[in-house]
């Protein structure tokens, strides 16, 4: 449906998707029309209500400067040409992957750091994209969109815009080792490991069996080492497996040859120098020696009787030898003075010493930024989501985030829930996710997740140091990762309408993303009265480009939308294991969705690059996949955009509310919560009551009036939901 209602009593004039605006949303949203920095028009989604200083629902394009009353990133893309490296040991173009359809497994790293693998599909997600350019110092180019972003070496996310030359970022280094078998360097460990028992002590394969008697190892079934593709992967014992090759060879005479038995003792001779190899042959020859030397005691005490002193004698004697001095000089020559070359870049070094210390610094840690530009040209741009890891790896060598995940669809369906099965989920997650003002204590607090948004959030309080006094020294964030926070805050089990299982939940950035909120909002006050502004209302306060604070709210709101995200993923684990604990076993698809609603992005529109807010809206670009809430009790649907640009390929975040808290709780009684919530299992106390259904609107009118900008591709009904 088209723009309902125009209000043309400002600078720039107002659309508004709905015909149901109330007095005092209106009011906000002539003040917002009347910013000198506001470009071309305000759109208010069909759920607009009144908000804090501006609208809840409104979409608001602003000229070279940010009104700090939303905060956060978006998620770009790639053009359709960059390469993404397959566990089969083949790499191919997001473009490619895209029309090929279906899942495909990349290289993805954990919140420990160790890198496996993960399916992902491949989609178009933006057309006629800005673009701009990040080059390594491996040479690789990578052109991406401006808010794409990138993890770096320490663990946290930047976008591709606010990168810096000479940045670290998280590497992919994979090699072929001498028996042919891949192996990547684990940023955890800063070791070596083979990949295919990477991918098996993560979980990727499934349980690791146990065979009696037998080591356990892993078979590649098309003989081909470096094709890691789960599906060609297969758990032996080693006896079994040594058999299994052994009855081969006795099917097929030609690897009995002259030239089979050539490669098979020169793969042998290649084992051995391997340190599994070492490994090997030595335990296989202590047993021999062993058994010899019990089945032959009194000869093997005469042939080693005097081994000692013969031998000191002749150590002594080498040394002092023309021969032994030669090859002590050959040892220092190959230790200091041999040319060596880097096997990851190429470059030159006299002597292992100097070479391990540059593939120490240089390889063992990160790759580097070493250029970054802005380009005049667009193209369509692509990207892969990964349900469970929301990153992947690129050809170039660097992880870099994925299209998110709010929303994920399980493999489990209608026909696997009981009531008794959804009360104990229910508990679970009401254990394991603290709500409202609650934190993890601290042994359960998940330090690893938090750990990597140490180290920039202390550069931003060095910047601000009054920013700390906003929350207790104690780092309430580290202990506020992975929970749910309150007001409209949710954790939702959904089916949709063929009946399969959905986990969505709804957080932010918990109490330090309100503390830089309001922080950088009283910074943006003061600068007005400074420079004597006059806005129609205080809250519209703004930050200007080349202002004293606009950089440092960039680099700060960014912190907070990156923990945000983190604090999202970390408690969709948290539903997820919840899930495993008292369902079948199940798998999460590849259907995930991600849509952030308070935010500001550097965008393209009306052919002016502007700062757009969506404060309580998500974008909706064409094919664009969003989440769309209804109220506790009643639907919720999963959208694809249309990219309309009069809404600034925007749609509403939900149903939006139709009264606020105070009145809901003096309007409704749990009865009347019980009576609005029949089939779903959560909390109907009094203490919830604010969440009322009856509060918000009716959101199937809301979706009614936003058919021009998304259309509906998954229909969602909630069987359990964890309220904030």
């Amino acid at each position: 449906m088209p723009v309902r209602q125009v209000i043309d009593e400002g600078r720039v004039p107002v659309r508004i998707y709905t015909d149901e605006v109330e007095a005092q949303a209106r009011q906000q949203l002539v003040n917002l029309s009347q910013l000198p920095i506001v470009f071309h028009h305000v759109a208010a989604m069909p759920d607009v209500h009144t908000g804090i200083g501006s609208t809840v629902g409104a979409v608001i394009a602003t000229h070279r400067a940010i009104i700090p009353a939303a905060v956060g990133v978006d998620i770009g893309c790639f053009t359709g040409d960059t390469k993404i490296p397959l566990l089969d040991g083949t790499q191919t173009t997001l473009k490619e992957l895209s029309e090929r359809g279906g899942e495909h497994w990349v290289f993805v790293i954990g919140n420990d750091r160790r890198i496996t693998g993960a399916k992902a599909t491949a989609r178009l997600t933006r057309r006629d994209a800005p673009l701009m350019l990040v080059e390594l110092d491996n040479a690789e180019r990578i052109y991406c969109t401006p808010d794409h972003q990138f993890l770096l070496r320490d663990g946290s996310w930047c976008e591709a815009g606010q990168l810096r030359v000479g940045a670290s970022l998280m590497p992919l280094y994979r090699r072929i080792n001498a028996e042919g078998y891949t192996e990547v360097l684990q940023p955890g460990t800063h070791g070596y490991q083979r990949f295919h028992w990477a991918l098996a002590r993560s979980g990727a394969l499934g349980p690791i069996p146990v065979f009696p008697g037998q080591k356990t190892v892993i078979h590649h079934k098309d003989f081909n080492e470096s094709n890691n593709d789960p599906a060609n992967l297969q758990f032996m014992g080693d006896r079994d497996h040594s058999a299994y090759h052994r009855s081969l060879v006795e099917r097929n005479t030609h690897w009995q040859s002259e030239d089979f038995e050539g490669r098979r003792v020169a793969a042998l001779g290649r084992k051995a120098k391997t340190p599994e190899g070492r490994e090997y042959f030595a335990t296989r020859g202590t047993k021999n020696i062993t058994r010899y030397m019990a089945e032959n005691r009194e000869a093997f005490l005469r042939a080693v009787s005097g081994n000692g002193k013969r031998g000191k004698k002749w150590l002594i004697a080498y040394n002092k030898s023309g021969k032994g001095r030669a090859k002590s000089r050959e040892n220092v020559r190959r230790l200091l003075q041999v040319e060596r070359i880097c096997p990851h870049c190429g470059e030159k070094f006299m002597g292992h010493l100097r070479l391990n210390a540059h593939k120490r610094h240089m390889h063992g840690y990160n790759h580097r930024v070493k250029r970054i530009q802005r380009l005049d040209r667009r193209e369509d741009v692509y990207c892969l989501t990964v349900p469970g890891y929301e990153n992947f790896a690129l050809s170039a060598g660097v992880f870099v985030h994925n299209c998110g995940m709010i929303a994920t669809r399980t493999s489990l369906t209608a026909n696997d829930l009981d009531e008794t099965r959804l009360k104990r989920v229910f508990d679970q997650i009401s254990r394991d996710v603290p709500v409202g003002r609650d934190q993890h204590k601290e042994g359960r607090a998940l330090t690893d997740a938090a750990k990597p948004f140490g180290r920039k959030l202390d550069v931003i309080l060095k910047k601000h140091p009054q920013l700390e006094k906003r929350f207790p020294r104690t780092r309430n964030w580290v202990y506020q990762m992975g929970t749910l926070g309150g007001g409209n805050h949710f954790i939702e089990v959904c089916l949709d309408e063929a009946g399969r299982l959905w986990v969505m939940l709804h957080s932010g950035s918990r109490g330090i993303g309100n503390a830089i909120g309001t922080y950088f909002i009283e910074l943006a006050r003061r600068d007005a009265e400074r420079h004597q502004l006059i806005l129609p209302d205080r809250d519209l306060a703004y930050l200007e480009e080349g202002a004293g604070h606009f950089d440092d709210y960039v680099e700060a709101v960014g912190w907070a939308q990156a923990y945000a995200a983190a604090n999202r993923h970390a408690m969709m684990d948290l539903v997820l294991s919840a899930l495993r604990r008292h369902m079948p076993p199940f798998e999460v698809t590849s259907e995930a969705v991600n849509c952030h609603h308070n935010y500001v992005e550097r965008e393209h529109h009306y052919g002016k690059d502007v700062w757009l807010t969506r404060k309580g809206a998500i974008r909706a670009r064409a094919g664009d996949l969003g989440i769309i809430p209804g109220s506790m009790g009643a639907k919720s649907y999963i959208v694809r955009g249309k990219g309309s640009e009069e809404s600034f390929q925007s749609c509403a975040h939900g149903a939006g509310r139709r009264m606020s808290r105070t009145q809901a709780n003096k309007a409704y009684t749990p009865r009347d919560l019980v009576e609005q919530t029949q089939g779903v299992v959560c909390r109907k106390d009094k203490g919830v009551i604010d969440e009322i259904p009856a509060a918000y609107k009716n959101i199937d009118e809301v979706m009614e009036n936003q058919t021009d900008l998304v259309e509906v591709v998954h229909t969602l009904k909630q069987v359990i939901c964890v309220k904030g």
